[in-house]
């Protein structure tokens, strides 16, 4: 045959034979779908390998000469395949689905077999044919294991060919490395082969393990090092990079991105297969928490649900950032009822909206609120009578707050003793404070107003009986005024990415994190009364944040997005710090969670927190911003790092509005709203 027709002749008979078998993975998709149909198909096709099955045993037994096999093994052998059949329909071992057959599948045909093996000798021994009981099961059950483990796996691939083949007929694939040979790897491709939506196609593996080169991982080879991923990508014709090792430090994970970005190519992480699944956490664009290197959260589930199972718990602050998140986890422990308490109503509306479209399967209510009204949060809470209460409102942002210490002092301690006094009032159980490491020597209005809610917590919940917990933490990746949605703005515009100074330092963890430990502290015995202080890692230098986004964003920083230092803004501090130098942090039972004492308000400040509110409230009443400020300096220890201005110094006071609309008043004087046990007396 001349060599130009063998051309010609090859691919139509392979297209012919790929239509043969597509068709036939069809018909077979076609029986599964039908109930009926496809419990006749299972039951014949057990009867037919019981059968091949027993022919075979007897034959290797007693040879091939049919005519001299002895009835007593042909009666016998159909007593083992019908005893066989009925273990086996009994145990489940008939019923699986042969197109979705795994490993799990197959221990429960073993089962079934060596159940019925063991049965089988008794009865072969019992009719007297104890001498070749041993050889006919053995033999039996063999041919049956190899018959219906074989055609059980033939089903399945011809239902995978056959998804793959029809998907693959009218889009193309994208041919893709993966990156790491481990069993986040393993599962990665496992899940693309079974799952053509997909339309990735991976077609080499590159591992650092020196043992694992040369190995297969469901048919997909290892073929190297990272340190020659840009070659085997070129090598590959790779259309992009899967980054499968969940396990990776933030140094492994540095190293990673940077190979990556060599190749030019897109790549993109995979989610860790011992937590969410392929379908239900799809493969996505590496992010800045990926480089933190963080581990996971080890929680005490069980502990977290004896704290708060069956409770009814109000959030304030609800619609933001570590309210919302906290929502989310406070759903999955089953609640008695969820309050959601927060004035913003557009991210209130939006999480309510995500809560039902996930069918939270907990009864919440929604409150639009002001915890700056004391009267209001005390019928609220009078009404609805929590066991626990999580205080995350809070307002966040330094330089804003600089320049609004009224505003600060008002949400950030009135409405916190507004909360607070509510919940005692309506006997809650236990109350928590969210709080910021901006607390710990504070340089800012926000720090300090922080820092008094703390002392005001710890010192109303001290001897009575509402519990108090105070959780202190860093910044959080992805929150509502962090500075990495303001720097992917920056970039998203062409440049500058400002920082405020190069040698400015963070702690940093992200939302779901942040939420999860706030719930474990809770729950803790030990924090009682103290303050948690999660583990933050090791702080990140800012300006090194945004260069790690530039990068990911695939351009170059300094050279396509330039960095520009602006200078510390009033009340930020060049690092932050997670308690005092006089606080002895103490390790708690949980591993990223430690315990500091609360601090008291000095002697020399003129009394507790408790004993200041009615001259906070004075002051507030005033808009007397220098005596706020000196109020807080002489109880917080309020001092300006970097010319944080005092309210008389400038443009603080001379530009200063009121951004919140007035607390509604309902009385005819400030002093009504203060319980008799907080009014001065004499």
């Amino acid at each position: 045959m001349p060599q130009e027709m063998s051309e010609r002749v090859v691919p139509v008979a392979a297209t012919s034979l790929a239509r043969i078998g597509l068709a036939f993975a069809r018909l077979l998709d076609r029986f599964a779908e039908r109930r009926r149909t496809r419990l006749y198909l299972l039951v014949i096709a057990e009867v037919l390998i019981a059968a091949a099955s027993t022919v075979g045993a007897v034959a290797i037994v007693f040879s091939g000469e049919f005519w001299r096999w002895p009835r007593a093994a042909l009666f016998g052998i159909v007593l083992v395949a019908l005893g066989h059949l009925l273990v086996g329909w009994l145990s489940g071992a008939v019923r699986t689905r042969w197109r979705f057959v795994g490993i799990h599948d197959a221990l429960v045909i073993l089962r079934a077999c060596v159940i019925s093996g063991v049965l089988a000798a008794i009865v072969l021994a019992a009719i007297g044919m104890h001498l070749t009981a041993a050889r006919l099961v053995a033999a039996y059950l063999l041919l049956y294991l190899s018959l219906a483990g074989g055609l059980r796996l033939l089903a399945r691939s011809f239902h995978e060919w056959g998804r793959r083949a029809q998907k693959c007929a009218s889009s193309e694939r994208r041919r893709a490395v993966v990156i790491g040979g481990g069993l986040a790897g393993a599962t990665l491709i496992k899940t693309l082969l079974a799952s053509p939506r997909q339309l990735i196609d991976p077609v080499a593996i590159v591992d650092d393990s020196p043992g694992n080169r040369g190995k297969l991982l469901h048919g997909v080879p290892i073929v190297g090092r990272l340190d020659e991923l840009a070659v085997i990508a070129q090598s590959f014709a790779a259309d992009e990079l899967l980054i499968a090792i969940p396990s990776a430090t933030a140094e492994q994970m540095r190293r990673i991105v940077d190979l990556c970005l060599k190749t030019r190519r897109p790549f993109r992480i995979a989610p860790d297969p011992e937590g969410a699944g392929l379908r239900s956490s799809p493969l996505r664009v590496i992010q800045f928490d990926d480089l933190l290197g963080r581990p996971a959260v080890k929680l005490n589930l069980a502990q977290m649900r004896a704290e708060l199972s069956g409770a009814r718990i109000v959030v304030t602050g609800a619609a933001g950032s570590i309210g919302s998140e906290l929502v989310r986890q406070l759903v999955k422990l089953q609640p008695a009822h969820l309050f959601l308490v927060d004035r913003n109503e557009n991210d209130m509306y939006y999480l309510a909206g995500d809560l039902a479209a996930k069918d939270a399967g907990v009864p919440y209510t929604v409150q639009i609120e002001d915890i700056r009204s004391a009267d209001r949060m005390r019928r609220f809470m009078q009404q609805v009578q929590p066991t626990h209460v999580f205080h995350a409102a809070a307002f966040k942002h330094v330089p804003l707050m600089e320049l609004h210490p009224l505003s600060a002092v008002e949400n950030n301690i009135l409405g916190t003793w507004s909360v607070l006094e509510a919940a005692g009032a309506a006997r809650a159980r236990k109350f928590v404070l969210i709080s910021t490491d901006k607390a710990v020597e504070p340089s800012s209005v926000m720090g300090a107003t922080k820092r008094f809610a703390e002392m005001l917590v710890s010192e109303f919940t001290a001897n009575g009986p509402m519990a108090g917990v105070i959780v202190r933490f860093g910044n959080v990746l992805g929150s509502n005024g962090s500075v990495v949605p303001l720097f992917q703005r920056q970039i998203a515009a062409g440049g500058p990415v400002t920082v405020t100074s190069f040698e400015a330092t963070r702690y940093f963890m992200t939302v779901p994190e942040a939420a999860q430990l706030v719930l474990q502290a809770s729950s803790l015995e030990e924090t009682t009364g103290k303050i948690a202080i999660l583990d933050m890692g090791t702080p990140v230098r800012i300006a090194e944040l945004a260069e790690r986004l530039v990068t990911l964003s695939g351009l170059r920083p300094g050279v396509d997005i330039e960095i520009a230092e602006t200078g510390l803004r009033p009340g930020e501090k060049l690092h932050e710090s997670l308690w005092w130098g006089s606080e002895k942090a103490e390790p708690s039972s949980h591993p990223t969670i430690q315990l500091a004492p609360a601090k008291a308000v000095p002697a020399a400040a003129g009394g507790s927190a408790l004993e200041l509110i009615p001259e906070v409230f004075m002051l507030v009443d005033r808009e007397d911003r220098v005596g706020l400020r000196t109020m807080l300096e002489r109880t917080t220890g309020l001092r300006s790092e970097n010319g944080g201005q005092g309210p008389a110094q400038g443009a603080g006071v001379v530009y200063e509005a009121h951004l919140l609309s007035p607390v509604p008043r309902n009385r005819p004087s400030r002093e009504r709203e203060v319980p008799a046990r907080f009014v001065p007396t004499g």
